[in-house]
């Protein structure tokens, strides 16, 4: 038994270590971009496999997953990764259910970068207009580990606010114990009918907008949320 915990706490402080490793060597990347000369970058971010180059047990102990999966999560997992869904995954075991993976398409959304992303709790997201009655919502089904759908504000890196409407998922492993949580986001116009925010205005959005100044105007308002977010 005593091993058993002593494995468990080395992988989990294994896991902190490659998430922060992921973080710097997206920043690393993103300033060989910037900094050096196009055709130098290029060849530097080729030969550039850190991550790659881990040893096969490194993987398997943090996760790629697959393995600490059941295979009609993994199958999920894999359907939405093929579709280009916009969405992230989270780990449970670490202290304040982190993101561990973030795709493509949820960076292209929010405007943040991977490395700002990795390793931390999903509610930067939220901001001033936020429904604490929906993240409440939220909280509960991940701590009883149930499936849930939601749509409220949330706002991108600029301070932009949009309805996201969320779906989360528990994944589990052959032994029914939730591995990680899937969170699938979808930008939507409005909440759907019967919900308590139906017809409710994001921050900045004009609800009849007539002329460039009134667009103006709420261009204006959505930039000033990047304060109050």
């Amino acid at each position: 038994r005593r091993t058993r915990l002593r494995k468990k706490f080395f992988f989990e402080g294994l896991q902190k270590e490659v998430i922060e490793l992921q973080r710097e060597n997206s920043v690393l990347k993103d300033l060989v971009r910037k900094e050096l000369p196009p055709e130098l970058s290029k060849k530097l971010l080729e030969e550039s496999k850190a991550m790659e180059q881990l040893p096969s047990a490194v993987h398997e102990a943090v996760g790629e997953n697959a393995t600490d999966m059941n295979s009609q999560d993994f199958s999920l997992v894999r359907s939405i990764q093929s579709s280009q869904q916009c969405f992230i995954i989270t780990d449970p075991s670490l202290q304040d259910n982190p993101i561990v993976y973030a795709s493509d398409d949820f960076l292209t959304l929010t405007g943040y970068e991977r490395g700002e992303v990795l390793g931390r709790n999903c509610r930067f997201l939220q901001g001033t207009e936020t429904s604490p009655q929906k993240v409440e919502q939220v909280r509960k089904a991940i701590s009883l580990g149930e499936d849930t759908t939601v749509t409220f504000i949330n706002y991108t890196k600029d301070g932009t606010a949009f309805w996201n409407k969320l779906f989360i998922a528990a994944l589990r492993d052959a032994q029914n114990n939730i591995v990680n949580f899937i969170g699938v986001i979808a930008k939507v116009a409005s909440p759907d009918q019967g919900d308590p925010e139906a017809g409710k205005r994001v921050p900045g959005e004009e609800s009849t907008p007539s002329n460039g100044d009134e667009d103006e105007t709420a261009e204006f308002e959505v930039d000033g949320g990047e304060d109050a977010s």
